[in-house]
């Protein structure tokens, strides 16, 4: 065979390739909508049913041919009824994917999605199009959470210090001009006031002693919840033991704390970690205070390579989860709280066998560490 042929045949081989590419890209580019779909086959059938309705015409006898054909006209529209029906159903299936995602979203599951099936370009590009919109506004409320969560952390840190600085340096002033006049008044000689006023006046700077320390104590207490200075001072760890005495002497709430794998040296963790896993814990032990009736609670803090893991439990009256609608701010905003980080929280309880809450936050690459390597301190997996 010559060099000229074997060219000739090499093009001829091309471009039957060639054909055959376009023939396939054609077929896999060619989608029919649903209107296409349902005017090509009620179309078919009609051709159909014409040419089955000519030829039982030309074959049939006289005798019996209006009994044939009424029968095939009868037969031809039930066929096509239940051809219409069946690829109404099967178009339509995608829709009702798509009607019971917009149901689940409406009920407050904000992560479910619709199905993208390629086969329906429409349907595809409607889900696809609701599916993005689902994830801005998502993306959105995750934004704004974090921003109002940011905010009402930085305001009650203002409020704290102003609270412990300000109005604590002003009731230490009035303390202290209530012990200089109880001095100027011990040093008065007995004949410049009766014995009766000077009782008086006596017992009233007592009271008003005693008064202005009970509210310094009340003003500590209530900066310290408003924002614990030892989670920005001192760390998780030091807060959380904070948090189980303050529990003890203001709630009358006796709790067992376990910390395992997180070190004593302040910040360790992120800093909103941190804040969320200790917020969460005391939302926790002030609805065991409200609602469990009993003394006794257990706050469990782990952290492992790629996250960490908060459980608080008590052996109160507990409830059932199905029959409880979570309406206040509370549940809600621990939920808040430990989505953020992208973190999940589980509260799952029994009547008469407690409540257990439990928050799972994955910690970021810089936190992560790899296995094998541990801190001889203490056991705590370190980079």
């Amino acid at each position: 065979m010559s060099d000229q042929a074997i060219v000739v045949s090499r093009q001829r081989r091309d471009e039957a390739l060639k054909r055959k590419r376009k023939r396939v890209l054609f077929v896999r580019n060619w989608h029919l909508s649903l209107f296409e779909k349902v005017i090509l086959v009620n179309t078919i059938m009609l051709v159909a049913e014409a040419l089955a309705g000519l030829w039982i015409t030309s074959h049939s006898l006289e005798a019996h041919h209006y009994l044939i054909d009424t029968g095939f006209i009868v037969l031809a529209t039930i066929l096509t009824l239940l051809t219409n029906i069946i690829l109404l159903r099967m178009s339509f299936r995608p829709l009702f994917g798509l009607l019971a995602t917009i149901r689940a979203v409406s009920a407050g599951k904000t992560l479910t999605r619709a199905t993208i099936k390629p086969s329906d370009m429409e349907i595809a590009e409607l889900a696809q199009a609701f599916n993005t919109m689902l994830d801005r506004l998502e993306a959105a409320r995750r934004e704004q959470t974090a921003l109002i969560l940011q905010a009402q952390e930085e305001e009650q840190r203002r409020l704290a210090l102003e609270l412990h600085d300000e109005t604590g340096q002003n009731l230490t002033a009035l303390l202290i001009h209530a012990e200089v006049l109880n001095q100027y008044l011990q040093a008065l000689p007995e004949s410049a006031i009766s014995a009766d006023a000077r009782e008086r006046l006596d017992s009233g700077l007592r009271r008003l002693t005693t008064l202005t320390q009970n509210t310094l104590e009340n003003i500590r207490v209530l900066a310290q919840q408003l924002r614990p200075s030892v989670l920005d001072d001192l760390g998780l760890p030091a807060a959380f033991r904070w948090l189980v005495e303050d529990s003890r002497q203001r709630l009358n709430l006796t709790v067992d704390l376990s910390i395992e794998g997180i070190s004593e040296t302040a910040h360790t963790l992120p800093a909103a970690c941190e804040t969320a896993l200790f917020r969460i814990a005391q939302e926790s032990l002030t609805n065991i205070a409200r609602h469990a009736h009993t003394q006794h609670a257990s706050i469990s803090l782990l952290q492992d390579r790629q996250c960490v893991r908060l459980q608080v439990h008590d052996d109160g009256c507990g409830f059932d989860p199905g029959a409880v609608k979570y309406t206040g701010s509370g549940i809600l905003g621990m939920q808040e709280r430990a989505a953020l980080p992208g973190g999940t929280l589980t509260i799952s309880s029994q009547p008469g066998r407690g409540t257990t809450v439990e928050a799972i936050l994955p910690l970021p690459a810089e936190h992560v560490t790899p296995e094998g390597k541990e801190d001889n301190d203490n056991g705590r997996r370190i980079q």
